[in-house]
């Protein structure tokens, strides 16, 4: 697990009173299961770091549950296009267990970036995490098999299947409960 310690100070060579500043900053809130953080049609106007818990973004259409994300210990969690744009976010942000989330609001984000340049390195990565994680998800679904997303999806969250259904982890990889019953089967002959 990275924790935002180790992101500020050791990845992006920022300083102990930066860490400070955000703290200072960000509210840290706790939600239990099912809590919604972001409701589709609102404008997200945060940016979370996952301090506990499991987290899910998702949409819905014609009463199904589509899951884009899940957002586990140690990752940034956000409606990224509605944060940057302002404009109503297109899905859901819930949370599945109960979690603790530090959160930093759009107009404290801007007052950082308008503090000192050095806050651009810290946004430049929340972008670039961000941006990679929706990429390998993208490619994943054009190209893998059922098989390869389900392994894919245990390497990048190995603990999930203790902390989700069967159903979400169905809808995250795109498939119905009844297959994914096939996939953990073949994964174990495999």
């Amino acid at each position: 697990m990275t924790s935002l310690h180790n992101i500020i100070v050791e990845k992006l060579k920022l300083t102990e009173a930066h860490y400070e500043r955000l703290l200072a900053l960000s509210e840290i809130k706790s939600f239990s299961k099912k809590d919604i953080l972001l409701q589709e049609s609102k404008v997200c106007t945060f940016i979370g770091f996952v301090e506990e818990g499991v987290l899910r973004s998702y949409r819905e259409k014609e009463g199904e549950e589509f899951i884009s994300d899940f957002y586990v210990q140690g990752s940034f969690i956000t409606s990224y296009r509605s944060f940057l744009n302002a404009e109503p976010s297109v899905g859901i942000i819930q949370s599945l267990t109960d979690s603790k989330v530090l959160l930093l609001s759009r107009a404290n984000y801007d007052l950082l970036l308008n503090e000192s340049t050095d806050w651009y390195k810290w946004g430049k990565y929340i972008a670039d995490i961000l941006f990679i994680k929706k990429c390998i998800k993208e490619t994943s679904l054009l190209m893998d098999s059922a098989l390869e997303r389900y392994r894919l999806l245990l390497k990048t969250y190995p603990q999930i299947e203790q902390h989700v259904t069967q159903y979400h982890i169905a809808s995250y990889l795109g498939i119905k409960p009844e297959s994914l019953s096939r996939l953990k089967s073949l994964n174990l002959h495999q």
